[in-house]
């Protein structure tokens, strides 16, 4: 079985077919192994995984927000945001970093002036107002209120279409940085 039939992106293949994960069918199709690429001057590997996310209604908006948050790169978020546009959606991308206690204030002004500047909502009370539900659902969902000295370091990605704005959070969190891990979090509202 390839990445494709696992992913839902390709035809199951016949029975008869022979599955093997350790042969090479290509770029995309290739087992973990090869996808792994030594990262340059590091001795770590990166890994790129290229998935199909099909949406089937407006209400889905939250899926590309997450996705949006997620991206590493430059070029993947701009790749991204311009896919979201070609459906007639709005998308922007801001980062926000520091300690816990103080990121309430940050995230504000980072979603407040990214969703302004970015055009994804009017300064009226209606579309204030979902954005602003939205981005505290998504860091409820992302961080605990005990969490006061962690430091933080977020990806927020927002997307609107006519009817729904979705504020999703990426990052990590880390008490001491040799113990940090990815969290996630993401609020919807109807505007």
């Amino acid at each position: 079985m390839n990445l494709r039939e696992l992913l839902g992106t390709e035809k199951k293949r016949e029975p008869d077919e022979d599955c093997d994960l350790s042969k090479d069918n290509g770029p995309l199709e290739s087992n973990v192994e090869n996808a792994l690429t030594p990262d340059p001057g590091s001795d770590k590997k990166n890994m790129e995984l290229s998935v199909v996310i099909t949406l089937t209604d407006e209400s889905q908006i939250g899926r590309s927000a997450l996705v949006l948050a997620s991206t590493t790169a430059p070029e993947e978020e701009r790749m991204l945001k311009d896919q979201i546009a070609g459906f007639g959606w709005k998308a922007v991308a801001t980062e926000v970093g520091g300690l816990a206690g103080g990121l309430p204030q940050k995230i504000t002004r980072a979603v407040v002036g990214a969703a302004l500047n970015g055009e994804i909502v009017r300064k009226n009370s209606n579309e204030m107002h979902a954005l602003m539900h939205a981005a505290f659902e998504a860091m409820n969902g992302f961080i605990s209120v005990g969490m006061l000295e962690a430091s933080i370091g977020v990806k927020i990605g927002i997307v609107r279409n006519r009817r729904w704005i979705a504020v999703a959070v990426v990052g990590d969190t880390a008490y001491h940085a040799v113990a940090h891990h990815e969290r996630c979090g993401l609020g919807v509202m109807h505007i």
